[in-house]
């Protein structure tokens, strides 16, 4: 499973995917890795050393502009698996 980490400052995003509802995050991946990022894929949730399953739910979305050479950013809405 691939991890999406959710920063320190957002506890409420994690918070609210522990409660089981689903929630948008944003990952950076290289554009290698982009389409492994698919609906219905497996993901690792790490929230503070804290790990949970989860599965994307929707197509991802890339957002404009990168966040380095070669990498991409990706809108996901995930969901507790």
């Amino acid at each position: 499973m691939k991890p999406i980490s959710i920063s320190e400052s957002d506890k409420i995003t994690f918070r609210d995917f522990n409660e089981g509802n689903s929630v948008q995050v944003r990952v950076s991946v290289p554009e290698s890795e982009v389409k492994t990022y698919a609906k219905g894929t497996s993901v690792k949730i790490v929230y503070e050393g804290q790990e949970a399953a989860a599965r994307i739910v929707s197509e991802p979305l890339v957002v404009s502009g990168t966040t380095g050479p070669g990498e991409r950013l990706l809108s996901l809405i995930v969901e507790k698996a």
